[in-house]
């Protein structure tokens, strides 16, 4: 009978390998056996001489140093170092705990030498000898648990084995070490924006960082650039925002055309200009923003309901790094983005046209003309008018809406604007302004830094002038009113030689009649073509010579 000598060594082969499994446990150790509270130490299994009663020493290292505290989510690379000279073979358990006994963290075995099996860490056959005359080094990784685990400790138990096969003689050795949750010195930092396309820096300004139900918990003030930078933050969850008391600006006619422009679904805001149109906090956009715009500009109201400022809000999740996240913020209203803070505006407009002294005590009516033929959306309008000057009303011949202004003395605020938009030809009259003298003198209409006017998709009209129509190139004064009646008939008083120019609408002039004046000031009257609606009287003769001079109804 032939026998099968491979079918009795490999039973006995079985046999003895796992023999020395059970008795040494050279690989994957039974759990529960770390010395944790409630747990049982390696002596359960191994003998021979009293628990850390021998010379062999220890140590757990964290990223190559002793450890203290953890940051949470952060990974560290760990060591665990056993050093017993004469001994060969050492094996290891370990576990992580919070507080409540919970397994804190992560392990991680990152080489076979390691074997991780429902949260313990031991050793494996590839890491029992010692990699140096007694000594072994086991490496693997931990993932320490999220902000608010509290203090958790590194438990382990290692045994330096006398390698005779069985469980005697082994020296067994118990330690913890504990660490404290560490505020990590994570930061965010970033520049702050306004929403133009020049991405403006704001400067001086405040930026927020939140944490749950809009609690402040850090905040920095912008630099020079618009740079910030929070420090000492925390993993976590938050809103970055901000805040600022800087002026507020940008706001003009065209905002408001843009804002209506909306409301009709013929264009589409979005982001942050989309909340900057809801002027007045209603949670809806509509002609009535467009309205409060432009009684912001003109001055007759000084604040919005919304405020004056609006800021993005941004979710930001710090886990283990430092953030760089900008933050964009807007003036409520300026849903075009034309305010540059910080930046002195450059006008590329000028008013031509000159007011001369000496006009009496009679009000006088200032055309304000288009230089070429276009057509305007909107019109925001910044005047200066001379010292000795105040300003008594505004006439339009503007479409759509009344012009919403104010005068503060020689100072003229004015927005309009008209979705359709309103066509003029060259000389055609936008506006008059009635002034009234204080004892006058000659300068010109200056335009202040926010005026501006647009076409009615809201693009600046960068070539077209306004001109006051104040005869520049005459030194001599004139008068101009506007017709009244029906009968375009108007009424004349002039003691000197003087020219009667009528207009239409449109700036065209219909007609030109000299007058011969009268020393007695009889009151003539004179019949004007239809269609007139401003008349104009000019002196015939140049220079100082002494004139008087009235014109409308008296």
């Amino acid at each position: 009978m032939r026998i099968s000598y491979k079918t009795l060594l490999l039973p006995s082969f079985l046999i003895l390998g796992g023999v020395y499994t059970a008795l040494t446990s050279s690989s994957n150790p039974p759990l529960g056996h770390t010395g944790s509270p409630g747990e049982s130490n390696c002596t359960s299994c191994h003998g021979g001489t009293a628990l850390n009663s021998g010379p062999a020493t220890r140590s757990l290292l964290l990223n190559g140093s002793v450890p203290t505290a953890y940051v949470p989510g952060q990974t560290y690379n760990v060591s665990l170092t056993v050093n017993r000279a004469t001994r060969v073979k050492f094996g290891f358990q370990l576990k992580v705990e919070d507080g409540n006994g919970s397994d804190a963290g992560t392990l991680i075995s990152t080489t076979n030498r390691t074997d991780l099996a429902s949260g313990y860490l031991g050793q494996t056959w590839n890491g029992n000898t010692a990699t140096t005359s007694g000594t072994i080094t086991w490496n693997f990784q931990w993932t320490a648990p999220a902000a608010g685990t509290g203090d958790v400790t590194f438990y382990y138990c290692s045994n330096a084995a006398n390698n005779n096969g069985g469980t005697s003689g082994d020296e067994i050795y118990t330690n913890n070490l504990t660490l404290t949750e560490q505020s990590p010195a994570f930061s965010v930092s970033g520049v702050l924006h306004y929403d133009n396309s020049a991405l403006t820096p704001i400067i001086n300004s405040q930026v927020r960082l939140l944490g749950p139900g809009g609690v402040q918990v850090a905040t920095a003030t912008t630099n020079a650039s618009g740079q910030y930078i929070l420090n000492n933050v925390a993993p976590g969850s938050y809103t970055l925002s901000a805040q600022s008391s800087r002026s507020w600006g940008g706001v003009s006619a065209s905002d408001a055309l843009q804002i209506s422009r909306h409301f009709s679904s013929l264009i589409n805001l979005t982001g942050l200009r989309l909340g900057a149109a809801d002027v007045n906090a209603t949670n809806s956009i509509n002609t009535g923003d467009a309205l409060l715009a432009t009684r912001r500009y003109s001055g007759n109201i000084t604040s919005f309901g919304a405020g004056d400022w609006r800021f993005e809000s941004i979710p930001l999740t710090i886990s283990a790094s430092s953030v760089t996240q900008n933050v964009r913020g807007i003036c409520y209203g300026d849903v075009n983005g034309s305010f540059l803070p910080s930046v002195q505006r450059i006008i590329p407009y000028a008013l031509d046209g000159v007011v001369l002294g000496s006009w009496g005590n009679e009000d006088v009516l200032v055309p304000i003309v288009l230089a070429e033929s276009a057509r305007l959306g909107s019109l925001s309008l910044d005047l200066q008018i001379p010292d000795g000057w105040q300003g008594a009303g505004v006439e339009s011949y503007l479409s759509g809406m009344l012009p919403d202004y104010r005068w503060n003395g020689n100072r003229l605020r004015l927005a309009w604007f008209d979705t359709h938009g309103w066509e003029g030809r060259k000389g055609a009259v936008l506006l008059t302004l009635r002034l009234r003298p204080l004892g006058g003198s000659s300068g010109p209409i200056v335009l202040m830094p926010e005026s501006e006017w647009t076409d009615p998709q809201g693009q600046p009209l960068e070539g077209l002038r306004l001109v006051a129509k104040t005869q520049k190139s005459d030194p001599s004064p004139f008068l101009l009113s506007r017709v009244a009646g029906v009968l375009n008939t108007v009424r004349i008083q002039t003691s000197t030689p003087a020219v009667l120019r009528c207009w239409d609408a449109t700036g065209r002039m219909l007609s030109i009649e000299p007058m011969e004046g009268n020393t007695g000031m009889e009151t003539m009257e004179r019949q004007v073509p239809m269609g007139t609606f401003l008349v104009s009287l000019h002196p015939a003769m140049e220079g100082p010579k002494p004139m008087i001079l009235k014109l409308g109804a008296f």
